[in-house]
C-alpha cells in the first residue's frame, strides 16, 4: 500500500491578520518541502483566522484575501499546500436580501498555483457557531484529488461530523485518506470527543484521517491544537501537544485503491514509492483535565490581551478565591511585572482580607496598590441622602460600594493602560449574586466560566508548581455566601443545579432526579433566567464548558415566562417581586 507523507502545522489563529497568517503560512510551506511532504495540511480558515462572523461579509477583506491567496499559490513548490481560506461565490438566491457570496474554502496551491477549490458543504448553526449566516453552503461532497500515488478526501471540521456526509460521499468516490482542516474550539473533555469522532469516521469509512486543528484565543474561544492522526481501524497513531502551535511530518499509509470517480482531480501525479520511510513522531503526554482548563484560561486572556492591544493588566484584589485565581491566570498568561492588584478597602472590611490580598500579591509577585474608599463612599452617602431621606438600606450600600470599587480599577486601568479584568465566577452569574458593574467590572472575565468549586480546585492545581495562592484564602468562607438578604444553597449544590440546567440543558424533573430539594432546585432555576439581562452587560471570558452564557444559551432578555418564582423569593427575596421579573444584580 502506499503512503502519504502528510506534513501539519497547528498556526495560531488570528483573526484578520492577512499579512502574519500569510508569514507564518509561507513559513510552514518552506518547512513542508524540507521535509519532503507530499502534502501541507493547514488548520480551518488558516488565511483569515476564524471565526469571521460579518468580517466575511465585507467585499474589501475578501479582496484582499484573494490577493494574498495568490501571492501564496505563487509561492508553492512540489508540496500540496491544503490551505484553510474564502472564497467569493456567486450568489444562489437572487431574491436574497443578503446573499451569501462567500464560501468557507480549503485551496489546494501546488507548482505555483491554484490546482483546486474545496467548498464546505456543512455549516454549523449551534451553540457558538453560525457559519450559514456568512457563508454558501458547497455543493460537490465527493471532490477527491490524486495527489501522487494517492487520492484524498479533504473535508472542513463539520463535514465529518454527519454520519452521511462529505466523508462518506468522498469514500465512495474512492478517496484513500481523508485530510480534515478544522477549527475545533476547547471545551471540557473536548480532545477525548475528537478522538472518539475521528475513530468513528476511520472505521465507518476504513479510511485514515489526518485532522489538524489551529491554536490560539479569539474572544471568548481558545482553540488548543491537539491534531490527530487515525489509522483506517480507528487506532491513533499521533496526537499532537495542544496548546502549542506545533508543527509535525508522518507517513500515512493510505487505503488499498478503489474505483474512481471519474471526477476526480489531479494536483500533481509525482511518484515516492522508492523513498525511506520516517519514524512515526512520538505523541506527548495528554493532559489532564485541570491542566488543561488552566492553560486554556492562560491562552485566552493572553491573547485577548494582546490582540487589544493591552501588554498589562489590573484587577481588584479581594482577598478571596474569585480574585485569586484570575491573578494566578493574569500572571501566568501576561508575566507577573505586567499585573497590578488594587486592595480597595472601606469601613467595615475585614482587616484580614486585606492582609490576604497583600500575602497574595507577595507571592504571586505582582504589583499591589491600596486605594481606601472610606471618603469616597462618604461622599456619596451624602450626596444621596437628600434622595434616600437617609442613608441606603444595606444591600443597596453592599452594592455601592462593589460598584465603586469597578469604577475606581477602570479609571487606574484607562490611566496607566492596563487591561482591566473583571474577576466574576459563573456560580455568581448564573443566580445573579455577583453585582454588575462592580465585581463584573472590566474589559475581560477570565473565569466566567468557572463554577465557583471547580476554582479552588484549580488554586490548588497551580499551588502544586509553586505556591502561589495563600493556604488562608482557599480556607475561607466565600463571601457571597454570608450576605444576609439570600438565602443560596452551598455552591456545591448551586454548582449541580447550574450544570445540569445550563451546560447540559436539563429540565426541572431530571434535575430533582438526582436527590436535590425540589424547592431549592425551582428557585435556583428561576434566579439563572432571571439574571439573564445583566449577563447581557458583562464582559466576555474565556469559555470551558460545552455550554456556557452568551452565544451558547440564547435566553429572551424580557421573559414572562417564570413558573418557579415563589420558590425563587424565598431565596433571595430581594432580588425582585415573585409576580414581575427581577432586576439582577449579575
Amino acid at each position: 500500500m502506499s503512503a502519504l507523507r502528510v506534513a501539519g502545522a497547528q498556526l495560531p489563529n488570528v483573526v484578520g491578520d492577512l499579512d502574519g497568517n500569510r508569514e507564518r503560512i509561507a513559513d510552514a510551506m518552506r518547512w513542508a518541502e524540507i521535509e519532503g511532504a507530499d502534502v501541507l495540511l493547514l488548520p480551518e480558515l488558516a488565511l483569515t483566522g476564524y471565526p469571521l462572523e460579518d468580517l466575511a461579509l465585507r467585499g474589501d477583506f475578501v479582496s484582499a484575501v484573494k490577493e494574498a491567496l495568490n501571492a501564496l499559490a505563487a509561492e508553492s513548490r512540489s508540496v500540496t499546500t491544503i490551505l484553510g481560506t474564502i472564497v467569493a461565490v456567486p450568489p444562489r438566491r437572487s431574491w436574497d436580501i443578503r446573499p451569501r457570496s462567500v464560501a468557507n474554502a480549503a485551496a489546494l496551491l501546488c507548482d505555483g498555483e491554484v490546482r483546486g477549490i474545496y467548498h464546505k458543504v456543512l455549516l454549523p448553526t449551534y451553540g457558538v457557531f453560525d457559519e450559514a449566516r456568512s457563508f454558501a453552503p458547497g455543493t460537490e461532497p465527493a471532490a477527491v484529488w490524486r495527489i501522487g500515488e494517492t487520492v484524498a478526501g479533504v473535508c472542513i471540521c463539520e463535514d465529518i461530523w454527519s454520519g452521511d456526509g462529505p466523508a462518506e460521499a468522498q469514500a465512495s468516490a474512492g478517496a484513500q485518506v481523508l485530510l480534515v482542516p478544522n477549527a475545533s474550539l476547547f471545551h471540557r473533555h473536548k480532545p477525548e470527543g475528537r478522538l472518539a469522532l475521528a475513530a468513528a469516521v476511520a472505521r465507518r469509512n476504513a479510511l485514515p484521517v489526518v485532522y489538524v486543528n489551529c491554536v490560539g484565543g479569539q474572544g471568548e474561544l481558545v482553540f488548543d491544537g491537539g491534531s490527530l492522526v487515525v489509522d483506517r481501524n480507528g487506532e491513533p497513531r499521533f496526537r499532537a501537544e495542544q496548546f502549542d502551535p506545533t508543527r509535525f511530518c508522518v507517513d500515512v499509509e493510505a487505503a488499498p485503491p478503489r474505483p474512481v470517480s471519474p471526477a476526480v482531480k489531479t494536483v500533481h501525479t509525482r511518484a515516492c514509492a522508492d523513498r525511506a520511510p520516517i519514524s512515526l513522531p512520538a505523541s506527548p503526554p495528554q493532559l489532564d483535565d485541570l491542566e488543561q482548563i488552566w492553560r486554556a484560561l492562560v491562552m485566552g486572556t493572553r491573547d485577548f490581551a494582546h490582540r487589544s492591544g493591552a501588554s498589562t493588566a489590573a484587577l481588584g484584589l479581594s482577598g478571596g478565591i474569585d480574585a485569586a485565581v484570575t491573578a494566578a491566570i493574569a500572571a501566568d498568561a501576561l508575566g507577573r511585572e505586567s499585573v497590578l492588584g488594587v486592595a480597595m478597602p472601606a469601613a467595615g472590611s475585614p482587616p484580614r482580607d486585606l492582609a490576604d490580598a497583600q500575602r497574595l500579591a507577595k507571592q504571586l509577585g505582582i504589583g499591589f496598590q491600596v486605594v481606601p474608599l472610606d471618603a469616597m463612599m462618604s461622599a456619596f452617602e451624602g450626596a444621596l441622602a437628600p434622595v434616600l431621606e437617609g442613608s441606603p438600606a444595606r444591600e443597596v450600600r453592599h452594592d455601592l460600594l462593589a460598584r465603586m470599587r469597578g469604577a475606581t480599577l477602570l479609571a487606574i486601568s484607562e490611566e496607566l493602560g492596563h487591561l482591566a479584568l473583571a474577576t466574576g465566577n459563573k456560580t455568581e452569574l448564573s443566580t445573579g449574586s455577583a453585582t454588575l458593574h462592580g465585581d463584573m467590572a472590566g474589559n475581560f472575565a477570565p473565569i466566567k466560566d468557572c463554577p465557583k468549586t471547580l476554582l479552588y480546585r484549580l488554586a490548588r492545581h497551580r499551588n502544586a508548581r509553586g505556591t502561589v495562592i495563600p493556604e488562608e484564602i482557599l480556607s475561607k468562607t466565600p463571601s457571597s455566601l454570608l450576605r444576609e438578604s439570600v438565602s443560596l444553597p452551598p455552591y456545591e449544590v448551586l454548582d449541580a443545579v447550574v450544570e445540569r440546567y445550563v451546560e447540559k440543558g436539563e429540565g426541572f424533573q431530571e434535575i430533582v432526579r438526582c436527590g436535590l430539594d425540589p424547592i431549592v432546585v425551582r428557585g435556583v432555576l428561576q434566579l439563572i433566567d432571571d439574571a439573564e439581562p445583566a449577563r447581557r452587560l458583562i464582559p466576555p471570558g474565556v469559555k470551558i464548558s460545552e455550554r456556557t452564557f452568551g452565544k451558547d444559551r440564547r435566553m429572551p432578555i424580557s421573559n414572562a415566562w417564570r413558573p418557579f418564582s415563589a420558590e425563587q423569593a424565598r431565596l433571595a427575596p430581594n432580588q425582585g417581586p415573585a409576580s414581575a421579573p427581577a432586576t439582577p444584580k449579575a
